[in-house]
């Protein structure tokens, strides 16, 4: 045989290799089975999470009362009992954070990210979070008087019944949020 053909042979065989490989085990796509949405969220931040924010450590029982702390990264961190009355917190993250029985009246939280962030028994007394994203947020025990909340998504968010007739929740998006008793 000529070194032509046994060149041409063996390049024939390499694509013919090269385009059928990845039709074989093909088939239509396996789908994953979609997992449940939890009723509760359990975010993830780690008790007694802290680091220094504006040379002020923030942490549990942190002071950060009216302080401008606009697009500063609070994720994963534990604010449980922090003052925060009248701070600027607008464009921030708090993805994941610890806010449970913290003092957030007169917030600015404007277009805050807060994706799974539990603020269990805060008082949320007049603080605007509109066109916020408190997706799977945990509101429970949150005090809601005149807190702003609109335009705000809050898919899969768990609040106390009653808590939409406290606060302002005009062009919230809520598909599968969860209201309890």
């Amino acid at each position: 045989m000529s070194c032509r053909r046994v060149f041409r042979v063996s390049i024939g065989l390499l694509v013919v290799t090269l385009v059928l490989t990845p039709l074989v085990g093909c088939g239509p796509p396996t789908r994953k089975a979609r997992v449940p949405f939890p009723t509760v969220p359990d975010p993830l931040a780690e008790t007694g999470a802290e680091r220094d924010v504006e040379g002020v450590t923030a942490g549990p029982g942190a002071d950060l009362s009216g302080l401008d702390l606009t697009r500063e990264d609070f994720s994963g961190l534990d604010l449980s009992g922090a003052n925060l009355e009248g701070a600027v917190i607008a464009r921030s993250w708090l993805s994941r954070s610890k806010f449970v029985g913290a003092n957030l009246a007169g917030a600015d939280a404007i277009a805050v990210n807060a994706y799974r962030t539990d603020f269990t028994n805060a008082d949320l007394t007049n603080a605007s979070f509109v066109g916020a994203n408190l997706e799977e947020a945990i509101l429970t025990g949150a005090k809601l008087d005149g807190a702003d909340f609109s335009f705000t998504y809050l898919r899969g968010a768990v609040l106390d019944e009653g808590a939409t007739s406290a606060a302002n929740f005009a062009g919230a998006t809520m598909p599968d949020g969860t209201i309890g008793n």
